[in-house]
């Protein structure tokens, strides 16, 4: 038997499902624009991306789902309903491609930060301190702005990719630190899935200079 939705004095039926929460359809887009409104407001923050990333990521994977399971039902909603529906999905599909992924290590990797804002461009050398398959955590002295553009080059090969600015922290007169995402590489660091870097990757830089770049805190990576 279907169950209703679980809404108090709502009487449609449940076609989805958001924690545990059986909703009918004009339910679920109301909890879910609220849901992704949240997590659109704090995904920017370091603390966020630390601390509620996998659950997010959770919530995020099940309302694209249910949304594309509604969009594709026999009675399919409305026009209206129906662009509301994939406004949800497109939305949060946007928001997960957004979260922290994979393994990250403590590493230190010399880089030059390059941005070209028409107000003004400017480079900046410094050093990474956490590397993902997907992005970094650096510090830099420049003021910046989350979904801001730059070009990252690794000092010890010449790799370079486009990247965007996913969050900022102030850390007083050491400035920014910073959490970029790769825009055009979507492995720069030539990181394995257990957050290694491979040989092949490290042998691309040049002989001493480019094993002096590579550290962590447990050593050389």
């Amino acid at each position: 038997m279907q169950e209703h939705c679980s809404v108090p004095e709502c009487t449609e039926e449940g076609i989805a499902s958001i924690d545990g929460r059986v909703l009918c359809r004009t339910h679920f887009l109301t909890s879910s624009y609220q849901r992704l409104e949240a997590i659109s407001g704090q995904i920017h923050r370091q603390e966020f991306q630390e601390r509620q990333a996998d659950a997010a990521g959770r919530f995020l994977e099940g309302c694209m789902h249910d949304a594309a399971d509604i969009a594709c039902a026999v009675g399919a909603p409305s026009n209206l309903e129906r662009a509301r529906v994939l406004d949800v999905l497109l939305w949060a599909s946007e928001l997960h491609s957004r979260l922290r992924r994979g393994p990250r290590m403590p590493a230190r990797i010399s880089v030059l930060l390059r941005s070209g804002v028409p107000e003004g461009s400017w480079e900046e050398q410094t050093e990474t301190q956490l590397l993902s398959r997907h992005g970094a955590q650096l510090r830099c002295r420049h003021e910046l702005r989350v979904d801001e553009r730059l070009t990252c080059v690794r000092l010890d090969n010449g790799r370079q990719a486009e990247a965007r600015v996913a969050w900022i922290a102030r850390k007083g007169a050491e400035g920014l630190e910073v959490g970029i995402e790769f825009l055009t590489d979507k492995n720069f660091w030539g990181l394995s899935l257990d957050g290694s870097i491979s040989l092949t990757d490290r042998e691309r830089g040049s002989g001493n200079s480019a094993r002096s770049n590579f550290s962590a805190d447990s050593g050389e990576l």
